[in-house]
């Protein structure tokens, strides 16, 4: 395709929506089939394609896995002939979409995991891959998933652990930048600027065009969990936050991060098995929970019928006299 792609990545939660919606006001074609905008989720636009999104959850099904699982993926996982047909998918959609665009976009948090084939993706397409880590403090994370998905803060914070681990070092040998969320609020011009310079790019549309669009779109009081302060004093939880500070330095530590993401799956290894009891567990208390409601409204339907209440002399004598 002879063109540049710009890969957003980065935990859920994390601001890569907020990131994606920026670049896009750009000029950086995001595509014209995206997942529409949630009022109570992601009420500025998801800015995902509304295809691959898709293709990535039936992989991750396919592999026995799924976006909220801090399993590892089978070992070399990617080079199976299953993974195959969504790769072509893939390439058959990119191509379709973004072969007429100089320059484009691709955002999804499941890509954090699926980074292997994508490398494969980009080859077959001949197209350049620059890569945006997006950063945020795993305590807002953590909190916002403890409302959005009912995730615990141990659970939020393995997750964390192995989508930016993974995606760190997946993208390490490439061109990429990492961002943080917050900066990007506090001064989204300096952000852009810093990823233009990275990337030797010139955007599409100029800063001072986009700006009035941008200072829109980055509405500061849609930053939910900004005061959380403090997680829980869980291993997951202190690796998650040390990495969050080697991240935040101007050039990471790969030693480090190695370091961490030894000790980080070898805590999913212990810890995986037990969260994938206590999901199943939460499933069925929540099929028991809906199957009482159901019954309670049944219950209360029978009543109000009129063959219910005409009949209420009868059951009470019955009760009173006649019941043994």
């Amino acid at each position: 395709m002879n063109n540049k792609c710009v890969i957003v990545l980065g935990m859920h939660r994390s601001g890569t929506s907020a990131l994606a919606g920026v670049l896009s006001l750009l000029g950086v074609h995001p595509g014209d089939s995206l997942i529409p905008a949630l009022a109570d989720n992601n009420p500025k636009g998801f800015w995902e394609h509304s295809e691959i999104v898709p293709i990535h959850d039936n992989l991750l099904a396919k592999l026995g896995s799924y976006w909220a699982d801090e399993s590892p993926l089978p070992s070399h996982w990617w080079q199976s002939s299953d993974v195959a047909a969504f790769r072509s998918q893939i390439v058959s959609i990119l191509r379709r979409d973004f072969s007429d665009q100089p320059i484009w976009l691709i955002k999804d948090p499941r890509m954090c995991r699926l980074l292997p084939m994508w490398h494969e993706v980009f080859r077959e397409l001949a197209c350049q891959p620059l890569f945006i880590l997006a950063t945020r403090n795993p305590i807002e994370v953590a909190h916002s998933l403890v409302k959005r998905n009912n995730l615990n803060e141990v659970e939020s914070c393995l997750l964390w652990l192995r989508y930016m681990l993974e995606a760190e070092f997946q993208t390490r040998d490439q061109v990429r930048i990492i961002i943080n969320y917050e900066r990007l609020l506090a001064d989204w011009r300096g952000t852009v600027a810093d990823i233009a310079d990275t990337f030797n790019l010139t955007w599409p549309f100029g800063s001072e065009d986009a700006a009035l669009g941008i200072n829109t779109f980055l509405d500061p009081s849609l930053r939910h969990h900004g005061g959380n302060t403090s997680l829980s004093e869980h291993l997951a939880c202190r690796l998650a936050q040390e990495v969050f500070q080697i991240l935040s330095a101007p050039v990471p530590d790969p030693m480090k991060l190695d370091q961490l993401h030894t000790q980080a799956r070898e805590l999913c290894s212990l810890v995986a098995p037990l969260s994938k009891q206590l999901r199943s567990l939460r499933v069925t208390v929540a099929r028991l929970e809906a199957e009482k409601a159901a019954h309670f409204e049944e219950i209360v339907r029978i009543k109000n019928t009129v063959s219910w209440k005409i009949t209420k002399p009868i059951r009470y004598f019955w009760n009173t006299f006649l019941k043994p």
